[in-house]
């Protein structure tokens, strides 16, 4: 609730996308989608490649962690739901994912334990994430266009963790709110354009749809979320 973009830096990132294998081994980042262009990488062992379709352990990290303290600082203005809020560590997890390959398309789904570590205040995290998503591909004279569509199911135990108010945080602009579990809905356009043999183009927008339940937390204001972007990569 009440947080937003202040500063410069806030609208630029840096990130390094790695894509290795090594007998089965992998480290990937998922080149058709939008959020995965500026960071988060994937680790897994392919367990068995068919023609159309595949089946990966994967590790990844699933939920990002945030500190309020360090929020409130970048702000310009006081946020009571925040101040003496206890940090929330990021949630890393281990998946069995099934792929299915199409012609111009590919569609995932993964079944995640993913586990948010004791942050030294009280309370940790563990739970189920049921992650899909399909993407479609349509090249366009030099782009390539995908369309992508994702649903995402979050078990009650994280949701609780990230959104929900314990007792020892209750203030006079935080009620005591225990989370249900929720859903996320994705649909996402991402393109890509080459400059050169080394450097390409990209953009992108994604629009995402929380379950109504997520905005009556104290700590949430809305559940529609819509990120635009555009940057370049240098391949080498």
């Amino acid at each position: 609730a009440d947080v937003g973009q202040t500063e410069p830096w806030d609208y630029f990132q840096l990130g390094l996308l790695l894509d290795m294998s090594y007998k089965g081994f992998f480290i990937q980042t998922n080149s058709r989608r939008s959020s995965a262009a500026i960071g988060g990488g994937e680790f897994g062992y392919q367990i068995t490649v068919q023609e159309n379709w595949q089946l990966d352990v994967i590790l990844k990290a699933y939920m990002d962690g945030y500190s309020p303290n360090d929020i409130i600082k970048d702000q310009e203005k006081d946020i009571p739901q925040l101040v003496g809020l206890n940090d929330r560590e990021p949630a890393g997890g281990i998946a069995l994912r099934y792929s299915r390959f199409f012609n111009d398309a590919i569609f995932y789904i993964d079944l995640a334990t993913a586990h948010a570590v004791e942050n030294g205040q009280g309370g940790d995290a563990t739970g189920i994430i049921i992650d899909s998503f399909y993407s479609y591909l349509l090249p366009y004279r030099n782009w390539d266009i995908y369309f992508g569509a994702g649903l995402t199911y979050y078990d009650q135990a994280l949701v609780d963790y990230y959104i929900g108010v314990d007792a020892d945080e209750v203030s006079s602009s935080r009620p005591l709110y225990n989370a249900d579990s929720g859903f996320r809905a994705q649909l996402e356009i991402y393109a890509q354009y080459p400059l050169s043999q080394s450097w390409s183009f990209n953009t992108g927008i994604t629009q995402s749809f929380y379950s109504n339940d997520i905005k009556q937390s104290p700590l949430v204001d809305k559940n529609k979320l819509t990120q635009f972007m555009v940057g370049v990569l240098y391949v080498f």
